[in-house]
Formats: C-alpha cells, structure tokens, sequence
C-alpha cells in the first residue's frame, strides 16, 4: 500500500504525527494524531489511493473522526483508512468510488483549529482507541514522499539531532527524517518525548543546582555570622580586658595616693606632735624663768619695810586664803602650756605669757605674805 500526497502544491508539514503532546493531553492523547498540511482554503484535496467512501460531513457525525475534524471525509482504502479534515467542502458521497487522485473535496478551516490546512490521518482496519492517539497510526511510512519541499539532508537532520537532542541520529531515524523538511524535522525533534525528557532532566538539574546554591550561600551566610559573632565576642572580651586593665591601674594610682596621703599625714602629725612637744619644753621652761624672775621680784618687795609692816597686821585666816590662791595661781599656770597641747589652743607664745603671767602673780601673792618662809 502506498498513498499519494493529497495536495498537489508543494508539500509543507507544520505539524507532524505524535507532536505537540502537552496540547494535545487535553483531548486524552499522547500527541498530535495525524499529518498537518498547509493549505490556503480552497486548495483541491485528492483521494491519497483508490477506495471506497466510508463517510463525508461533520465529524461529530462520525465517531472516528470527531467534532475537531470539521467537515471532513473517511476513506476506505482496502488495507487501512485514510480521514482528510478541516474542509471547506466536499464533492463526493458515502458508498462512492474513488480512484487515486480523484477530487474530493476542498480544504478549509473548519471544526477545531489554527487556521485553513489539511489534516491527513491514517486508521488501521481495527483501530485501537486506546494508543494515545484516539486509534491512528503514523501515515507518513506509507506516503510517497517526492512531493515533500525542501527536503533536509542527512548533514541537516544529524545537526539537528546535536542541536535539538543533544545526541548524535541513530541511523533509523536520520534515513526516516530525511524524507521530510528541515522544519518540520526540527520542530518533531523539538517536540519529541525524548526532548521532552532532556528539558525536564535540565530542569531538574539547573533546580537541584540552585537548591545548592541556596545551600551554599546559606551556608556561608551562617559563616559569616559565626565569624561576625565570635569577632564581637573577641573584641568585647578585649575590651573587658582593657576596662579591667583601667580599673585595676586606677586602683593602684588611687591606693598610691592613700599611701602618700597617710604617710604625708603621719609626717605632719609627726611634726606637728614635734612642734607641741618642743613647744611645751619651751613653755615650761619660759614658765620656770618667769616663775624665778616673780619669785625674785616677790622677794625683793616683800623684804621692804612697808610691806612687812602690812603682812604682819593680816590675819592667819587671810594668809591661808592668799595661800590656796597663790598655790593654785601658780599649778595652773604650769599646767597650762600642756593642757594648750592637748586641745590645740592659739598661739603658743600666747599660751606661755598666759602660764608666766599665773605663775608669777601666785609666787608674789605667797611671797609677799612670806607664806613661803612659813611653810619652809
């Protein structure tokens, strides 16, 4: 068995058997069913080999061919059936005869497609339904293939295996490709299965590639916050370090200076208690001296003839007052100057001419009522 074109212009394929597969799921198939051919509407379509017609009108009519098919026409060629779609009209009848080459009809764009075109297809005599393609087989290993435009050399189709596949043609497939065009060879690898697989294997790849990726940065994102960290931590350690450092270097200056203070404090209140010890000395013994001048004072009056004429008219009782008064004159004037040590009173030359002052006055109130002599 071997079909004619059915077009007599030149032959160009824009969509070959099986293509398309992820338009063609929403009817239940696998991929396109049959051969697209291009064709201006109104362009003659001829029986592809003698036969018998089947059927001829809408598909929805038929349950082969289907509302997509538009007007079309089901010819029964002895060996398999051949189904021209998407006419424009028809010039034959069910029951006809039909030769090889015979008119029957006219293309069109009716029923379920892009635009005016032929769509050939190919039933075996007990279709199966079920193949992923509603029942048609591949028509293209029966067709005569001379009319096809343009046909791709086996250079061209290998390339575009290496382009489109990237793989090299098994044989089988350059000598079937070759039959064709180079577009349409394209446009079938590029929307083979086999393609289909490659471009989700890439997908996957490039996916787990930026899952990596996102690992990675991740990763060093996590790194550097590490790094960030233990720096901060570093450096805060440092500077507890050097505050610490400060802190114990100012304990020191201080307790250096409470050092220096103490023993500056000491040294004054060691020249201090000096300078009251020499100046009590002194005291005392200014005190003595003027005692003695008094005492020699008190003599030389008391010796005179008008003094002695006045003691001996003063009762005993008078005399033991001058005597309590004298004595006592002359004990706190000498324990003046160190009790002016002890509680810090004013000037010390002060504090001296005070005690001389009481020591003398009691030494010439005892003289004077020569208490002295009596007491010797």
């Amino acid at each position: 068995m071997s079909f004619r074109w059915p077009l007599d212009i030149a032959i160009t394929i824009t969509q070959g058997f099986g293509g398309n597969a992820e338009y063609y799921k929403q009817f239940g198939q696998i991929g396109h069913n049959g051969l697209d051919l291009r064709a201006p509407a109104g362009t003659p379509v001829f029986a592809a080999d003698e036969g018998t017609i089947s059927f001829e009108g809408w598909g929805q009519n038929h349950s082969w061919m289907g509302k997509p098919a538009g007007i079309c026409v089901l010819i029964d060629h002895i060996g398999s059936y051949a189904g021209y779609a998407h006419l424009k009209s028809t010039v034959v009848s069910k029951g006809q005869k039909v030769t090889k080459g015979q008119l029957i009809g006219y293309s069109g764009a009716t029923g379920v497609g892009t635009g005016p075109h032929l769509h050939f297809e190919m039933f075996p005599k007990s279709p199966n339904f079920k193949n992923g393609y509603a029942g048609r087989i591949n028509i293209m290993p029966f067709i005569e293939t001379a009319q096809v435009v343009g046909k791709a050399t086996e250079a061209e189709v290998r390339q575009a295996y290496w382009e489109i596949l990237e793989r090299a043609g098994d044989q089988e497939g350059i000598n079937t490709y070759k039959q064709y065009p180079l577009a349409f060879v394209r446009n079938a690898l590029a929307t083979s299965p086999e393609k289909r697989t490659l471009e989700a294997n890439k997908a996957e790849a490039a996916r787990v590639a930026a899952v990596r990726a996102v690992e990675d940065a991740a990763r060093l994102i996590e790194d550097a916050r590490k790094a960030s960290e233990a720096k901060a931590a570093q450096e805060a350690a440092q500077k507890a370090a050097d505050e610490l450092a400060a802190a114990e270097a100012e304990t020191a200056r201080i307790a250096e200076l409470e050092r220096l203070a103490r023993e500056a404090a000491e040294k004054k209140a060691k020249e201090q208690l000096d300078i009251q010890i020499n100046a009590k000395e002194d005291a005392m013994a200014t005190a003595a001296e003027q005692q003695n001048q008094g005492q020699e004072l008190a003599d030389e009056i008391a010796s005179s003839d008008a003094v002695q004429q006045l003691v001996s008219k003063v009762s005993p009782r008078t005399k033991f007052i001058v005597y309590v008064v004298g004595d006592s004159l002359i004990g706190f004037g000498l324990i003046v100057p160190s009790l002016a040590v002890v509680v810090g009173w004013g000037d010390m030359v002060q504090v001296v001419a005070l005690s001389g002052l009481l020591a003398t006055a009691g030494a010439f109130l005892l003289t004077m009522f020569s208490i002295y002599k009596s007491k010797k």
